[in-house]
């Protein structure tokens, strides 16, 4: 049971208040950094794969091409 006689105006109460409010907000800026922290490892992932699709995608059209002129 909260035995907090305090009124909504009470400075002390309006300071433990924020103090609770900024606690919150550093736990979600800690949250959040490790999110973009993850996502940009994502995203070089991402960016590694496609390099790589892109030269197997080369070396798929470069044998291609060499078939068919082996084929004419």
């Amino acid at each position: 049971m909260n035995t907090d006689d305090r009124g909504p105006l009470d400075l002390t109460r309006q300071v433990d208040n924020l103090k609770q409010t900024v606690d919150g907000y550093k736990q979600l800026v800690e949250t959040q950094h490790r999110e973009i922290f993850e996502l940009r490892k994502i995203v070089s992932k991402v960016e590694s794969h496609k390099n790589l699709l892109q030269g197997y995608k080369k070396v798929i059209e470069d044998l291609s091409a060499k078939l068919r002129q082996k084929d004419s």
